[in-house]
């Protein structure tokens, strides 16, 4: 993606959450991610962290902003898990240009 925002994700059950935390994981369902890209770069039995690109906008102004992004759209119905954003400072370009 050219001009994106790049940012990582650190997700982890919710307190209380039942089910599997693996199966949850790897079946979200990124395609109701509209402009961005998101990866498992590693995941185990208690936390997992992805990876993801998304194109600048106003939900990539803040880190609180993205991460309410990626809970509307990817937790939206299963309140399973919770996530932790870090968007990268090499984006900062990108997103003073949204």
């Amino acid at each position: 993606m050219a001009n994106t925002v790049t940012f990582s994700v650190t997700t982890m059950p919710r307190k209380g959450a039942q089910g599997n935390f693996r199966d949850t994981v790897l079946n979200l369902q990124t395609d109701a991610l509209e402009d961005c890209f998101l990866s498992v770069f590693h995941i185990g039995d208690s936390y997992a962290l992805l990876n993801g690109e998304a194109l600048p906008g106003a939900h990539t102004a803040t880190n609180a902003q993205l991460r309410a992004y990626l809970i509307h759209r990817l937790a939206a119905h299963d309140s399973l898990l919770d996530f932790d954003v870090k968007i990268d400072r090499a984006s900062e370009p990108a997103r003073s240009r949204s």
